[in-house]
């Protein structure tokens, strides 16, 4: 297609995309007063409609709120649209045709209202593959209908610029290296972007592979696991959309942050049905009916570990142990005793005289053999009812008095206070007992709580997308099976990356402890992010042999010694200004604490002036981990988290160490 009718067929496309978001604030017009309308006439004769009537309203209110609020989110994908209508296209001529047709891929599909032609189509659509999966000649993608064989041509990326078309390349794979690199050296944003244009094949095949089951994607540093990740969200959304409900689709993130830097991305990809949890919100909603009680999250136990604290080399102690596999076995072994022994029945005596006892034999037959099919907790209430009808007790309060009695026979009806119960029991577990009890802690309290109450926790998603996988220790991922039993899942990591003090291998725990079939694990070892000095400079770190490849080249990086944190401020201050000068617009020092970051942004007294004009960021490793900046200034970094500090760095990086004290 000639630039005259490539800038015609832009043109005409924004146009139809115009025409549909008018016709589609009118219908959100209208919706809007209908609602009104109908809350109003509810109000209104409230006290003579019958029970059947206000059902009904109510019925027809949540619809027509359901179609509102679709409209709305249409309108935002219609607007994105407006400053980018298609990123590619390329044409296909099916074998059993004479006919070609060029598609024009977008974040949805998108038809004329007047004419019902197809504008624009889906990324996820089946005939989208050919984009991502085939170079030009003999190709062929998988329909609904089967197999469909024919031939490629005319592959094409473009650039748009708030909706005007500023150029159009053609290519053979989005991995070509000329376009890929174009798009890698752009500067990094706050949020992370979608990856539509140059999404790779293997990338590309995991987004679209199966879902049932467990997944890991493992990958190294800047390969794009997150990115493929909610790409692959975007993509069961899709593909599902007849099936799913609203919120059966869960991302967990590790921190608030890294929650808002993914925050635009699904939007981006034509959807925004799913629900977003942080992992101590999973640890607070299995333990929310445990009553008074409390724990200490991550990130502050990560605070105390690394800012040299009284406290941190016994809190890192701990952390290390209740990240092992060992604990998460302890822990359920301690389970299945508390199963068999935590009732410890005596003769029950029924009247002040003893002339009517129930006998201890007894009371373990009915705990542990007749009522065994209940609930552990649940068990003595229905034996003080058995108990009361079969010797005619009808006094509500001697029945009272009887259950109490029984409660009496439990080691203890509080999970935490069994919890802690389990350090005297083992005795190889007598220097672990928590003086503070942290999420660690909690997630054993929760495991102990559902096994002994069995409260339907379970979250029946379709699928969840656990992210930074690598810090989930082996007793959260057993509370993950618990919360979301029998949803599909997908775990997302890179063991190099380890800084929560998991020592093991996540995804040969992940394996173990969620058995479900399916398992599949796929693997990314290139790295999009970072150059190829960053990565080498990084590799010295790594924990594991996973090597990264890289795809360009940038600068070396500048290694500084200094005496302390003042020469450190001066130093990174120094660079700042340099790599502003140079472009850069997001730029970050990354810190082993949140205390020592305060240190240096005080040091460094940065004018607002200067700050104002860039995303310039101090913060520790625990909240930097997942994102990406154009320059990282590593500081004072224990080797162990050199990696995942180094691979923050998308074009430059500086380490500065302090000098140490001979």
């Amino acid at each position: 297609m000639s630039n005259i009718n490539e800038q015609k067929y832009a043109e005409e496309t924004l146009r139809v995309v115009k025409q549909c978001i008018d016709e589609e604030l009118a219908r959100l017009k209208s919706r809007r007063e209908t609602i009104i309308e109908e809350r109003k006439y509810f109000n209104d004769y409230f006290n003579e409609l019958k029970d059947d009537e206000k059902k009904d309203l109510l019925d027809n209110e949540v619809l027509d709120t359901n179609a509102y609020t679709y409209s709305l989110q249409l309108v935002a994908r219609l607007s994105k649209q407006l400053k980018e209508p298609y990123f590619a296209s390329f044409t296909f001529k099916e074998d059993e045709f004479d006919d070609k047709e060029t598609y024009y891929l977008s974040i949805h599909t998108l038809r004329d209202p007047d004419t019902g032609a197809i504008m624009t189509t889906d990324w996820r659509a089946p005939v989208a593959s050919l984009y991502y999966e085939s170079e030009p000649g003999k190709a062929k993608f998988t329909a609904p209908v089967g197999e469909i064989s024919g031939e490629l041509s005319e592959k094409k990326r473009y650039v748009f610029k708030d909706g005007k078309l500023l150029k159009s390349t053609e290519i053979g794979m989005p991995s070509d290296d000329e376009m890929l690199c174009e798009v890698l050296k752009q500067n990094s944003d706050t949020h992370m972007k979608t990856i539509l244009q140059t999404i790779q094949k293997e990338q590309y095949k995991i987004v679209r592979d199966y879902v049932e089951g467990v997944a890991v994607i493992e990958g190294v540093a800047g390969s794009g696991k997150s990115s493929i990740a909610l790409h692959k969200t975007a993509y069961v959304l899709y593909a599902f959309r007849d099936r799913l409900k609203y919120g059966e689709i869960t991302i967990i993130s590790p921190n608030k942050v890294f929650s808002e830097y993914i925050s635009s991305v699904l939007p981006d990809l034509g959807e925004e049905n799913v629900m977003e949890y942080l992992f101590e919100d999973v640890i607070e909603y299995a333990i929310k009916d445990v009553e008074d009680y409390k724990f200490t999250d991550r990130l502050t136990q990560q605070e105390i570990i690394h800012s040299g604290a009284p406290e941190s080399a016994g809190v890192k102690r701990l952390a290390e142990y209740k990240s092992t596999m060992a604990f998460r076995n302890k822990v359920n072994e301690y389970v299945k005793y508390l199963r068999s022994n935590i009732f410890k029945a005596e003769d029950l005596s029924l009247d002040e005289e003893g002339n009517r006892v129930v006998s201890a034999e007894l009371l373990n037959d009915l705990f542990y053999s007749m009522y065994s099919d209940l609930p552990i907790m649940k068990r003595t209430e229905e034996m003080a009812q058995f108990i009361a009808e079969q010797n005619k007790i009808r006094s509500p309060e001697l029945k009272e008095k009887i259950k109490i009695e029984l409660n009496f026979m439990l080691t203890s009806m509080s999970a935490p206070t069994l919890y802690r119960q389990m350090y005297s029991k083992y005795s190889d577990m007598a220097d672990y007992a928590p003086a503070t009890e942290y999420w660690e802690d909690a997630c054993a309290v929760a495991i102990i709580y559902a096994a002994l109450y069995e409260p339907d926790l379970a979250i029946r998603n379709f699928y969840v997308i656990a992210d930074e996988a690598q810090d989930y220790v082996p007793i959260f991922i057993e509370l993950l099976k618990i919360v979301y039993k029998g949803s599909n899942m997908l775990f997302v990591g890179d063991g190099n990356q380890k800084i929560m003090g998991n020592k093991g291998d996540f995804v040969k725990d992940i394996k173990e402890i969620i058995p479900r079939r399916p398992f599949r694990k796929y693997e990314l070892t290139v790295n999009y992010r970072s150059t190829k000095q960053i990565v080498e400079y990084a590799a010295k770190y790594q924990s594991n042999e996973m090597n990264a490849k890289c795809v360009r080249d940038g600068e070396t990086p500048v290694e500084i010694t200094v005496d302390g944190i003042e020469k450190a401020a001066a130093e990174a201050k120094k660079y700042v200004k340099q790599a502003v000068q140079k472009g850069y617009e997001n730029i970050a020092i990354v810190c082993k604490s949140n205390s020592e970051a305060k240190k240096i942004e005080t040091a460094m007294n940065m004018e607002y002036a200067l700050t104002s004009k860039i995303n310039f960021k101090v913060l520790p490793l625990y909240l930097a981990k997942g994102l990406e900046f154009d320059c990282a200034i590593v500081w004072d970094m224990p080797e162990d988290m050199m990696y995942t500090a180094c691979t923050r760095a998308m074009h430059e990086l500086i380490v500065i160490n302090k000098k140490k004290v001979l």
